[in-house]
């Protein structure tokens, strides 16, 4: 059911798209939050539900009743004002369910020329983009029933790059005090 997705421009929160984060998943995890004005926001909206709807629908032709007592799984985005913010991720690597056997993966990033970014790359928050993802639907007891969104690829719009974190601090002249403190 599911097919492949293209956002419109927004702005990138959090982005780990040229390197994956390792900070909560052994197998690294390629991830940006995506913050789309809501107006533009409603046909990804759409495509979210209708996911989510036929996973109900399975689930009810597996154990028929009332629909509104099923789990539902926090969804994909959230609503902030007059914007939507979109999560988008994807696996770096794991073992294929199917086969069992690993796997590595990563988005396709590209520029505004459709040339691609280099993955030492660093692409920074603010940076304008679209996304290009399949929803995914899911039915886990733990959770309940869902849609997440794969992380296929990115179009870099206008790039953001920085260097480490400085705190936002500046460089000052030191001061030496002779003496006891």
């Amino acid at each position: 059911m599911s097919k492949l997705k293209t956002t419109p421009f927004g702005e990138a929160e959090y982005p780990h798209l040229t390197q994956p984060d390792y900070g909560f998943s052994k197998e690294g995890l390629y991830q940006v939050k995506l913050k789309v004005k809501k107006e533009e926001a409603q046909e990804d909206i759409k495509a979210i539900n209708e996911v989510i709807s036929f996973e109900v629908a399975e689930q009810h032709k597996k154990q028929p009743g009332d629909t509104a007592l099923l789990k539902r799984a926090p969804l994909p985005y959230v609503a902030e004002g007059d914007f939507i913010i979109f999560k988008f991720k994807l696996k770096a690597s794991g073992i294929n369910g199917k086969t069992r056997e690993p796997f590595t993966q990563k988005p396709s990033i590209v520029d505004h020329n459709l040339e691609p970014i280099p993955s030492d790359k660093s692409i920074w928050g603010g940076s304008i983009m679209r996304v290009n993802y399949e929803p995914i639907g899911y039915n886990v007891a733990t959770t309940g029933i869902g849609c997440t969104l794969r992380l296929k690829g990115a179009q870099i719009k206008k790039l953001v790059e920085g260097q480490s974190n400085t705190g936002g601090f500046d460089k000052v002249d030191p001061v030496v005090v002779e003496g006891n403190y």
